[in-house]
């Protein structure tokens, strides 16, 4: 996990979810912080080992859950496409961390995919459908103050229990 650490501690990284942080400082619904992207590596390592995709290595898992979402402040301040912005960010911090042009590519691809749902838009690795799962898996809204204002909830899949 030498080259996720890597990420982690990568200062364009740290300044990215502080970015987050900031734009989402007044927002009552789900947040984009460490702790979210944390849980999406784990749940998309998880949700890999299950489905049957061992080949997929824990440290590809988590660079791409740890960095789906480092684009979200850009989407708040022009609507940009967070997910593909994201993919553009990551690429440096990718390169940096010590992660081959061929994982980096399999990589941003799945970030910018991870929010198609169903078999739309072409071809999709493992990787981007168990990220996709893994960012709504990772919501706890049963728990969530905002639940009530929540135009999302429905779409939920921890609306009323835990699943994972």
């Amino acid at each position: 996990m030498e080259r996720v650490n890597r990420i982690i501690a990568n200062a364009d990284y740290k300044l990215y979810l502080q970015k987050n942080l900031a734009e989402e400082k007044k927002r009552p619904f789900c947040s984009h912080h460490f702790e979210h992207l944390l849980a999406v590596a784990r749940l998309s390592y998880t949700l890999l080992l299950e489905e049957g995709c061992p080949f997929i290595s824990r440290e590809i898992a988590y660079a791409a859950g740890l960095l789906h979402d480092i684009g979200r402040w850009q989407e708040y301040r022009s609507k940009t496409d967070h997910a593909h912005y994201s993919a553009e960010l990551a690429e440096p911090i990718l390169a940096q961390a010590g992660f081959s042009e061929e994982e980096s590519q399999f990589i941003q691809k799945a970030i910018a995919q991870h929010r198609i749902k169903g078999l739309s838009g072409g071809h999709r690795s493992p990787l981007s459908k168990a990220l996709s799962r893994a960012d709504s898996l990772s919501r706890l809204c049963f728990l969530c103050d905002a639940r009530n204002s929540c135009t999302e909830l429905e779409k939920q899949p921890h609306r009323e229990k835990l699943q994972y």
